[in-house]
C-alpha cells in the first residue's frame, strides 16, 4: 500500500464529502478510491468514515488521523516546493514588509544576494514600524518585531535575536553629568521608541540585578531610524540595535554607555500566511531568509 497515497485520497473524500467527487478530481475510479481507504483502515485496524447510502461523516479516530494527515501532507509538499524551487529559475513579484532599521540597513544585502541567483525576481519593498497586517496590505511575507504581537491566521519562523545596546554621541555626553549606572539615566535627556504598551521607563540587567528606570524622553518617535540619528545629532540616550549601532561605535560617532548592563533582546521573525499553497517563489525566499539568519547566529 502507497501509504502517502492513502492519505492524500483520504484527505480528499473527506474535503468532498463523497467517494465519487473525490475519484473524479482525483481522476480515479470509484473502487479504486474505495480500496484506498478501506487498505488504509485495515493497516490501522479501525474505521476512520461512516459511511450512509447519504452521507460521510468521521469517526473520532478518523477526525485524529485527518488532522495528523494534513499537517504531513504540507509537509511533504512544503519539502517539495522548496527542492523544486532550486532547480528552476524563479521570476515574479514578491511584496515583502519590514521594520524601516532592517530594511535599511540589513534587507538590501539579502534582497541583492537572492536577486544575483535568481536574477528575474523582482521585490516590491513596504517599510513600516507600525503593525501591518500583511493579508490585508496584500504582502506575501513580513519580517516583524516578534513583541509586537501576530494575528492567529499567520505563520511566524524566527529570523534574528538582536541585541540592544545604550548609546550616546560624545557630544551629548561632553555637555551632560557622567553615565556610571542605571539610576543616573534618570538625569539625562533619552530617545523613546513609541510602541504598543511600552511605558516611560527602561529596564536593565546589571551588577545590582534587575533595575527599571524612569526615562524622561527628550524624544519620542516611532521609527528606530529616527532615534539613530537623533543620537548622532546630540539628543540624547538611545536603545539602539547592536547591528545599526556597531559601525558608529566603531568609528567614534557613537559611545557605547553602561557596557555592564543588558537590555531585553529583540526578537525578529519572518512571518506569511500559511503554509499551504505557497508560491513556490515565496517558499524559496522564506527559506533563503532562515538561512540567513542561521548564518548571522553562528
Amino acid at each position: 500500500m502507497d501509504r502517502l497515497q492513502s492519505m492524500r485520497v483520504f484527505a480528499k473524500v473527506v474535503e468532498l464529502g463523497s467517494f465519487a467527487r473525490a475519484a473524479q478530481q482525483l481522476e480515479m475510479s470509484n473502487a479504486v478510491v474505495t480500496r484506498y481507504v478501506a487498505d488504509l483502515e485495515s493497516h490501522l485496524g479501525t474505521r476512520l468514515l461512516n459511511r450512509t447510502t447519504r452521507s460521510l461523516s468521521l469517526t473520532d479516530a478518523g477526525e485524529s488521523y485527518l488532522q495528523r494527515c494534513q499537517q504531513i501532507l504540507e509537509d511533504v509538499d512544503e519539502a517539495e516546493s522548496l527542492v523544486t524551487a532550486r532547480s528552476q529559475s524563479l521570476s515574479g513579484t514578491l511584496r515583502l514588509v519590514a521594520p524601516v532599521m532592517f530594511g535599511l540597513h540589513l534587507l538590501p544585502e539579502m534582497l541583492a544576494r537572492f536577486q544575483k541567483q535568481y536574477p528575474d525576481m523582482v521585490f516590491d519593498v513596504l517599510l513600516s514600524d507600525r503593525i501591518v497586517d500583511i493579508v490585508e496590505e496584500g504582502r506575501d511575507i513580513g519580517i516583524v518585531l516578534s513583541d509586537l504581537g501576530l494575528g492567529s491566521h499567520l505563520v511566524a519562523r524566527p529570523l534574528l535575536s538582536a541585541e540592544i545596546i545604550l548609546c550616546a554621541s560624545p557630544g551629548y555626553l561632553r555637555q551632560h553629568p557622567p553615565l556610571r549606572n542605571a539610576q543616573d539615566l534618570a538625569n539625562h535627556r533619552c530617545i523613546l521608541l513609541r510602541l504598543p504598551n511600552v511605558a516611560h521607563e527602561w529596564t536593565l540587567s546589571g551588577p545590582e540585578g534587575e533595575v527599571t528606570v524612569p526615562i524622561r524622553p527628550g524624544l519620542l518617535c516611532s521609527n528606530a531610524e529616527l532615534a539613530h540619528q537623533a543620537a548622532l545629532a546630540d539628543m540624547g540616550v538611545a536603545m539602539l540595535s547592536s547591528y545599526l549601532a556597531r559601525p558608529n561605535v566603531e568609528a567614534g560617532r557613537l559611545t557605547h554607555i553602561l557596557p555592564q548592563y543588558q537590555l531585553p533582546r529583540r526578537d525578529v521573525s519572518v512571518v506569511y500566511p500559511s503554509r499551504k499553497f505557497l508560491p513556490t517563489k515565496v517558499r524559496a525566499f522564506i527559506d533563503f531568509l532562515l538561512s540567513e539568519g542561521e548564518n548571522r547566529r553562528a
